[in-house]
């Protein structure tokens, strides 16, 4: 049985690991205050072109380029390593802010996702969604590999930091900054250099409807509800906003994959927003945009009433052992941020039990979830639900108060690797474990990510490892029941 769920749609997430023969490859911009206009937005960013020898994409132009060794560890490190390689850059911050600051700064840019050092990283080097490049457009470079590029913006504060910037290593016959907007005109470059560029840059440099950049601004709902918004948004401004040809990559992106950048890391909005995009390109025919943006809304309610129905039963099962053990009057459950996803988790336990007088209540406590506070709207969405501070919530938790935490996720990474959700989940979970307190999340397939790595972390999110939480619960695929 497949629930509903177009078999088109749910077999396309089902797939997303399973992408063979990848070229795993970064790409680095450099970028500095433009010369014209240090204070704007605009900016000049460095280009270099290809030596002569070059085995692949020979006198074309790119950024700093350079395929993910198995030593790297991440696309990040990889990143940082060719950026060494192949320009003086480590020395021109040395010889700026002396070689200590230097050095204890792009340390920091190697190290682990914890909140400083996630800080370090967003003020220099800003990684983008990735991009993938086909067989046919990747000249044979690699076979038949698909070319799968991560994007990385190093955004140097002032013009004085490139002024003794130098090539290094054997790649490159010349380098030069140029403007945005001649940037957008250069020929010939390496195959999407600059929809890489846009992703670096979150599509800072993309025009698009105020109504896409408010969508874009919103940080107080959950992932499955602006992933609906977004599909909503997306399907009625594509006839407007697609004038250009998709497949030219001196073109910007189409509003689907610009709307995709946009929210790298809230991973349903970036798999709708690409499946609808592979449908149109199968069919471009507008009279059907209609009928593929009812499909993926009704995918991603299929699957979420999914997530909902197992949620009710793994926890109804949780109150029914923790009932027969126990006599306090209570069973307080948890909850962290604001999630669609856990409003109606939480709603449909609550009519889901008997009525109170014939059996123990189920009470609900939300953390406030600074910054932000979206506790507070999340108790204002369940009845009866508490909102306490983030502090007083970790020590109804140590003090064996609450008996279960249960937590959305905007990511569900590939093996077993975790998830990735609002920054304050890793602290949650830690003081769970501690506590001896079950913390698990519930999530549905749409936010299965496709790719090995995780994807990039917006300012307010974090990954969250597979140990320090009990469960990942998601539905199995539907397929799979038939």
């Amino acid at each position: 049985m497949n629930h509903g769920t177009p078999r088109t749609v749910i077999s396309k997430v089902a797939s997303m690991l399973n992408v063979p023969n990848i070229k795993r490859v970064v790409s680095v911009f450099i970028l500095r205050p433009n010369v014209n206009n240090p204070t704007s937005i605009d900016r000049d960013v460095a280009v270099f072109r290809r030596c002569p020898t070059m085995p692949t994409f020979a006198n074309h132009w790119a950024g700093i380029s350079g395929s993910i060794e198995e030593a790297d560890g991440s696309p990040l490190e990889a990143a940082l390593r060719e950026l060494e390689e192949e320009t003086n850059i480590v020395d021109v911050f040395a010889d700026f802010f002396s070689r200590n600051d230097a050095e204890k700064h792009f340390d920091s840019l190697r190290g682990d996702n914890s909140r400083h050092e996630s800080l370090q990283m967003r003020l220099c080097l800003k990684a983008g969604l990735h991009i993938d490049i086909p067989k046919k457009d990747s000249e044979g470079a690699f076979g038949e590999l698909i070319i799968r590029v991560y994007p990385f913006a190093l955004i140097l504060p002032m013009q004085s930091l490139c002024v003794n910037l130098e090539m290094r290593g054997t790649e490159h016959d010349q380098m030069k900054f140029i403007s945005i907007g001649d940037f957008f005109d250069l020929t010939p470059c390496v195959p999407g250099l600059q929809t890489a560029f846009h992703h670096a840059t979150a599509g800072a440099y993309l025009q698009l409807p105020s109504d896409v950049r408010a969508w874009e601004n919103d940080r107080v709902n959950g992932a499955a509800y602006l992933a609906r918004k977004a599909v909503s948004l997306a399907t009625a401004l594509y006839p407007v906003c697609h004038s250009q040809t998709v497949d030219d990559a001196h073109n910007p992106p189409n509003i689907l994959l610009s709307m995709a950048m946009l929210r790298p890391s809230m991973v349903p909005i970036v798999n709708a927003m690409r499946e609808i995009d592979r449908r149109l390109r199968e069919n471009t025919q507008f009279e059907d945009l209609i009928m593929i943006q009812a499909e993926i809304l009704q995918s991603l309610d299929s699957e979420a009433e999914r997530c909902v129905n197992l949620a009710v039963e793994t926890i109804m099962n949780d109150y029914i052992v923790w009932q027969s053990t126990t006599l306090s009057s209570d069973f307080v459950i948890g909850t962290f941020s604001r999630s669609s996803t856990l409003k109606r988790i939480l709603e449909r336990l609550l009519q889901t039990l008997p009525h109170p007088s014939n059996a123990k209540s189920i009470k609900v406590v939300c953390s406030q979830s600074s910054p932000g506070n979206e506790g507070e709207l999340m108790a204002n969405d369940i009845p009866n639900a508490t909102c306490v501070s983030d502090t007083t919530f970790h020590q109804l938790i140590k003090q064996g108060k609450i008996n279960l935490v249960i937590i959305g996720a905007d990511c569900i990474l590939s093996n077993q690797m975790g998830i990735v959700n609002k920054i304050g989940t890793a602290a949650l979970a830690h003081s769970c474990k501690s506590s001896i307190v079950p913390i698990k999340c519930f999530s549905d397939r749409w936010k299965v990510w496709d790719d090995i790595y995780a994807p990039p972390l917006e300012e307010i999110f974090e990954v969250v490892t597979q140990a320090l939480l009990d469960s990942v619960v998601v539905p199995s695929d539907p397929l799979d029941d038939e």
